[in-house]
């Protein structure tokens, strides 16, 4: 399913944030557990070991490839069509994840419109 909604964050603005670039360069497990639990609740710890183990067997961008999808889906993001999910976790996958977490930390940044609506206490008729 082809999302509606473009990225805000481009893959290659790793230096937009340079918090998250230190850590998708130092530690890029850890990044990925971190943007795993904001994607869907998932265990962070779990999640970094996986992709810590995963490493040692060149496969840590298939799990990154699945959750990346669901980041999307999630968020209806359209894929760029020059550097899909795919080739984006298996070339650029320290690159793809802090694109990732820039992204999710703009979400959360973002209010929540249901936050701010303010219950209406006045009673028709009556001045205050």
């Amino acid at each position: 399913m082809e999302g509606s909604v473009e990225w805000n964050e481009s893959l290659f603005g790793c230096f937009d944030n340079c918090g998250i670039c230190l850590c998708g360069w130092c530690c890029t497990p850890c990044l990925f557990g971190r943007n795993a639990e904001k994607i869907d609740d998932s265990n962070c710890c779990l999640w970094c070991c996986i992709y810590m183990c995963l490493t040692d067997c060149a496969i840590c961008w298939y799990p990154h490839y699945m959750k990346r999808k669901l980041l999307r889906q999630k968020y209806d993001l359209r894929e760029d069509p020059h550097c899909g999910d795919l080739f984006a976790t298996i070339c650029c996958g320290p690159c793809a994840l802090c694109q990732e977490a820039r992204f999710l930390k703009r979400q959360d940044e973002q209010p929540n419109d249901s936050m701010h609506l303010v219950p209406n206490t006045r009673q028709p008729g009556r001045n205050y």
